[in-house]
């Protein structure tokens, strides 16, 4: 039996406090005796009158006896004014609030269970420590992202049956940035993938999911180091074609930014401190390296886009590595030197942009 009526479900990430709630919402809704029983409550608000509303709507589903007797389940959904805004701020909602928790603590939790999910929230306020300490309450800002994504996997992949080789939940979170939805979304496509008959493996994840945020730039880019110049001349053309007067600027950024950590990686392989591979390095190749000569990196950004060990170790070990297999060290500091002189161009030719593009991916032979 719950120790208190109400489950309170809190997230940095609105869609795994929605998705914890649901589970609560699903299984405490097999003990009641008929659809009456059960009621969602949305309870995302913009205004105060609303978040009144809300919690009058609340206290009247708690206190309402089902037909048929048995237990009552009110899943109030995305409440969104347990926060540090002006409508939570506000005394008239402070009161409301108040008056729900008190009249929802005197319930007993056989009678009625009332599931409230609230993202964001401010953890530091009176009212939210009051309802955290008279609830069945679940926090998820104690998990870092990653490992918050990755349980969502996890969770995910036993309801759809699904089995996952070790490192899968893992690699699906690096690759989305650690998005929930995407994460969900992938697993889906994987689990179609495999046609529910086999488990999702790393190479899986890796062949079928693209890479959270990559767009135009990064499929110029990947088609930049393709070795394919008809491939790489259609990209940059669609780009172009599609975004007319469009700057060359950001292509040569992301370029060059790549080939940075491109220089690092097959520095690494030359000096036999990474196996020079054309397939994903080993895993923790890239840790191990780090472990190494990390300390050369003290004192930097460790948000720079030129720090190869600030970068996600599945994206430089399985992205990156392989493409700085294909060049030598010579040939990437070549390009290093052209993306300079592109630049350079884009500034004394203007106007020009597409055709300096093809110049430069014409010297990448």
């Amino acid at each position: 039996m719950s120790e208190h009526v109400i489950h309170l479900i809190v997230s940095d990430d609105d869609f795994i406090a929605i998705n914890r709630a649901r589970e609560i919402y699903e299984e405490a809704s097999r003990e009641v005796l008929d659809d009456m029983s059960i009621e969602i409550i949305e309870a995302t608000v913009s205004k105060i009158e609303d978040a009144l509303n809300v919690c009058n709507k609340i206290v009247s589903a708690a206190l309402t006896t089902p037909l048929f007797g048995g237990k009552k389940v009110v899943w109030a959904r995305n409440l969104n004014f347990l926060n540090d805004s002006p409508i939570s701020k506000n005394d008239d909602v402070r009161e409301a609030l108040k008056h729900m928790l008190n009249t929802l603590s005197e319930l007993s939790p056989n009678d009625v269970t009332v599931i409230i999910n609230a993202s964001p929230v401010n953890r530091t306020s009176k009212i939210f420590k009051d309802f955290s300490s008279t609830s069945n309450f679940e926090d998820f800002k104690t998990k870092d992202s990653e490992n918050a994504c990755s349980d969502l996997i996890k969770i995910e992949a036993k309801k759809l049956n699904i089995e996952l080789e070790r490192g899968v939940p893992e690699t699906i979170s690096a690759i989305v940035a650690n998005n929930s939805r995407m994460a969900l979304q992938e697993l889906k496509k994987l689990a179609t993938y495999v046609n529910f008959e086999r488990p999702i493996s790393e190479k899986d994840v890796i062949d079928m999911v693209p890479i959270f945020g990559e767009g135009d730039f990064f499929e110029i880019s990947n088609a930049f180091y393709s070795g394919d110049i008809e491939t790489a001349m259609a990209a940059l053309h669609r780009y172009f074609f599609t975004n007319k007067n469009a700057s060359a600027r950001p292509i040569i950024t992301v370029i060059q930014k790549q080939n940075s950590l491109l220089i690092q990686l097959r520095t690494l392989m030359d000096t036999k401190i990474l196996p020079r591979v054309n397939s994903p390095q080993p895993r923790g190749a890239i840790s191990n390296a780090e472990n190494i000569l990390g300390k050369y990196f003290e004192g930097a950004d460790k948000k720079s886009s030129y720090n190869l060990f600030s970068q996600n170790e599945w994206y430089a070990g399985s992205k990156l590595a392989p493409i700085a297999a294909k060049f030598t060290l010579k040939q990437l500091i070549d390009i290093q030197m052209n993306l300079t002189k592109a630049f350079e161009n884009l500034i004394t030719r203007p106007n020009n942009d597409e055709a300096i593009m093809r110049e430069l991916f014409l010297s990448v032979r």
